[in-house]
């Protein structure tokens, strides 16, 4: 099965379709509440992975 080529007016047009307009670049995205916010946990991970090491050798 061969797949028919784009020309490249297809191309920008496909290629525009993504692109912000001038209006919704301009808009400004408001800054959530700390309550919002989800951060990572880096602690956590590694916590696990002793609690998994220690159970392995129990």
């Amino acid at each position: 099965m061969s797949r028919q080529r784009k020309s490249p007016t297809q191309i920008c047009i496909d290629h525009l379709i993504f692109q912000p307009t001038k209006r919704s670049r301009s808009k400004r995205k408001p800054i959530p509440p700390a309550s919002e916010v989800k951060t990572f946990d880096y602690t956590y991970g590694l916590l696990r992975a002793k609690w998994n090491r220690m159970r392995l050798t129990r």
